[in-house]
């Protein structure tokens, strides 16, 4: 890089530019990451929310003059990155009225301008030295309510936004530096916590206001002009940084298949309990990277449609989780190179008025998971970069936000942001992390027991982590947690709005054959009946199972009880070290039973001694038969063949290579572990491998008690020849087998992707 010599000035002179190298270029980067970050502490220590100050759902993001997202908190990622949507807003209608001066803030919880849905309240700021607009300061904090028809936002029953807290299009809230008490009395005034929206306010105002301070430092320092071009050098060498990386990466096509339950249409008329799908191919060609929707289904009458502000967030927080290790975090630099195509109408790119509110616990989920398959799949393609391959953290959650009385006759309402308890994704090079919750929400997390038993009139009845949730793999997913809670110090039952998602087929897809993650699962039970130990088997053989429904009460003697989904697994289950295997059943994360179901390991008790001092041990003997014996059930009886095979062709998977023949340009698709031929380049691959089909439910105890579950399946694929697990589809039962990856780049998709940048 050339350095940047500038005219000296004094500490007022803040449009000249300043000395910027190399040295001085990765200064700035790392302060404006720290002012950032510091923003978000000052959002969480003005604010008393509980949402805010435990569970930390908000972010702060620090743009350009022109918005692109220059740095995104490490706390909930998809609530920032897509702030240049709410800045390209209000830069296009009010240049002239309102106008937008030193000291503005605007607010706005609008999805259909730039939020995710109407609970992620939002508040940027322009940064002016002098008269020069030269960034602008954002962050975005989930309320406990908005206002709307149910509360906490979530209202199963909508059909359009109309029925759902009525979105604020950005609206200058701070003026000169000065609240408008006209707006904050209009925003708060819509809620039933008045209280804690107000000091989520306070929280945002301030963070925004100390950015700028921390920012106009840096212009005494460089310069305005300086650091207004070190940022957009920041942007320009991230996205040349990513392009880099993706250059590095095979071409090709990957795609998945994600579905919702919700309402739908069916001959005009809304119907309950429909499934949706979240179609995506992905196409990688040279440095540019697409990621087509279109297929996706129609858009619901329900309030799961997802906006296109909500869809880009969750896109870009699998990228940037999941492809993006060891880059600068620039998320407008890297959606330079990314492309996402939608078709209107659908329900990842809804038409006005479309319901949206509960899209962020279902639809964008499915998004991101989609996301991750897909790019997890590319990097299990490439040789420099599989390492990096991970599954599916934890799917949708089954949290609910609840309302009530409080025993002094108040109302609250709130979101215990329990789901992101869920297990993390395995990956290459260990285990998922169990009960960590979502990667694209790095910093979030689950509130404290003893604050929401303080806070809300709550009493918590169990907690503990959920046995045989974890994908099963080479690698396990992590575990997902249960939770039992109920009311306590009130006479009053709760009102719930369940997020229940993915509780009739699980969704944290596996990679490389790995198995999904446990579904989750939600009901209300007595206090009896669910007791203390998170046994769903013996909840389910005591209570009626039910898809939960909004407005269902718990009464005092009741317990809400659920529990957050498992993260996928990595690689063949029967290629998981036994030790491994037993160790997970001593530590209480895999069941004996479940060990010979998943893994074909044979656990038994033997006499305590050095040895083996918990008096548990496994039976070689015993495992070695079990595994065999499940070999030859996945190829209907025939002795597998021997996993001796030496790669020596282009890869395709961990499981795939392509060698070349002397007929002519395109190769043979051979196993990479015993050399089977299994289809020719180009071909169908999923129509040559073995394949076995059962039930969503087939690990879990609730998974089939749910209506509609047995519209799903779980789809193995094994090579023919070693009967090695190569891949698991989750599926409606209705649908053909599907594609995950093509074998070779077709030539339309290769124009597709040629023509994205154009």
């Amino acid at each position: 890089m050339n350095d940047i010599a500038a005219p000296v000035g004094g500490k007022n002179e803040r449009r000249h530019v300043g000395h910027i190298g190399p040295i001085e270029l990765e200064i700035i980067r790392h302060r404006l990451e720290a002012i950032n970050a510091d923003a978000c502490d000052t959002l969480v220590r003005v604010s008393g929310s509980q949402i805010a100050s435990e569970a930390n759902d908000l972010n702060t993001s620090l743009m350009t003059a022109d918005g692109t997202v220059l740095v995104a908190g490490k706390y909930t990622m998809v609530l920032s990155t897509s702030l240049n949507f709410v800045v390209a807003d209000i830069l296009s209608r009010y240049q002239d009225n309102p106008g937008i001066r030193p000291g503005d803030q605007f607010i706005t919880n609008d999805p259909y301008v730039g939020t995710n849905h109407q609970p992620d309240v939002v508040v940027v700021a322009p940064i002016f030295a002098g008269d020069k607009l030269i960034a602008w300061t954002g962050s975005v904090c989930h309320q406990a309510d908005i206002g709307g028809p149910v509360a906490g936002g979530f209202n199963y029953m909508a059909r359009t936004i109309w029925d759902e807290a009525v979105p604020m299009a950005p609206m200058k809230v701070v003026e000169a530096g000065v609240m408008r008490r006209d707006i904050e009395r209009e925003y708060v005034s819509r809620s039933r916590t008045p209280e804690l929206n107000s000091l989520d306010l306070l929280g945002q105002v301030a963070a925004n206001r100390a950015t700028t301070e921390r920012i106009l430092e840096l212009c005494d320092r460089y310069g305005a002009d300086g650091l207004v071009l070190a940022m957009q050098r920041l942007v320009d060498g991230a996205e040349a940084a990513f392009r880099k990386r993706l250059m590095e990466l095979p071409d090709g096509v990957w795609r998945n298949n994600a579905y919702i339950e919700q309402a739908g249409l069916v001959n005009g008329e809304v119907l309950p309990n429909q499934v949706h799908a979240v179609r995506l191919t992905m196409r990688k060609h040279g440095s540019e990277l697409e990621f087509d929707f279109t297929a996706s289904g129609d858009q619901a009458p329900g309030p799961i449609n997802a906006s296109h502000s909500a869809l880009v967030n969750f896109t870009m927080a699998a990228v940037l989780c999941y492809l993006c290790q060891g880059l600068a975090w620039v998320p407008g630099a890297v959606l330079r190179a990314i492309h996402i195509r939608t078709r209107p109408g659908s329900i990842v790119a809804p038409k006005w008025p479309a319901a949206v509110a509960m899209a962020v616990a279902s639809t964008t989920q499915a998004v991101r998971i989609s996301a991750n398959a897909c790019i997890a799949a590319m990097l299990d393609a490439s040789e420099n970069h599989a390492f990096r391959t991970m599954a599916s953290t934890q799917g949708t959650g089954s949290g609910a936000a609840m309302s009530g009385l409080d025993g002094n006759g108040r109302v609250f309402s709130t979101l215990l942001m329990l789901e992101l308890a869920g297990g993390g994704g395995a990956h290459r090079g260990g285990d998922g992390a169990d009960s960590s919750g979502t990667l694209s929400s790095p910093g979030a997390q689950t509130s404290n027991i003893e604050v929401d038993e303080a806070y809300y009139p709550v009493l918590y009845r169990a907690k503990r982590e959920l046995v045989d949730s974890g994908g099963p793999g080479a690698r396990r997913g992590g575990v997902g947690t249960f939770f039992a809670f109920g009311p306590h110090r009130t006479d009053a039952p709760y009102s719930l709005a369940p997020l229940g998602g993915g509780m009739q087929h699980p969704s944290a897809i596996g990679v490389a054959g790995g198995e999904p993650g446990m579904q989750g699962a939600a009901l209300v039970a007595s206090v009896e009946d669910v007791g203390t130990g998170g046994d769903w088997g013996r909840i389910a053989s005591r209570v009626d199972v039910r898809t939960p429904v909004v407005g269902q009460k718990v009464a005092r003697d009741q317990v809400y009880a659920f529990s957050a989904q498992g993260g996928g697994g990595y690689g063949d289950p029967l290629g998981r070290d036994a030790s491994d295997v037993l160790e997970d059943v001593l530590e209480g994360l895999v069941s004996d039973a479940g060990a010979r179901r998943d893994y074909g390991v044979v656990v038994r008790e033997v006499t305590t001694s050095p040895d083996h001092p918990d008096g548990m041990a496994v039976d070689d003997a015993a495992t070695v038969a079990l595994r065999l014996a499940m070999r030859r059930a996945r190829l209907g009886g025939p002795e597998p063949r021997p996993r001796e095979h030496v790669r020596g062709g282009r890869r395709l998977s961990s499981h795939f290579e392509v060698r070349a023949t002397n007929k002519g340009k395109t190769g043979d698709v051979l196993c990479s572990h015993c050399g089977t031929r299994i289809c020719a380049e180009g071909e169908g691959l999923y129509q040559h491998l073995k394949m076995r089909e059962v039930g969503s439910g087939a690990r879990f105890a609730l998974g089939d008690r749910y209506e509609g579950s047995e519209r799903f399946r779980l789809r193995h694929f094994f090579c023919p020849g070693c009967a090695t697990q190569v891949d698991v589809q989750i599926a409606l039962a209705s649908e053909p087998v599907w594609s995950n990856m093509e074998t070779s780049i077709p030539a339309r998709a290769r124009t597709a992707v040629e023509k994205m940048s154009n």
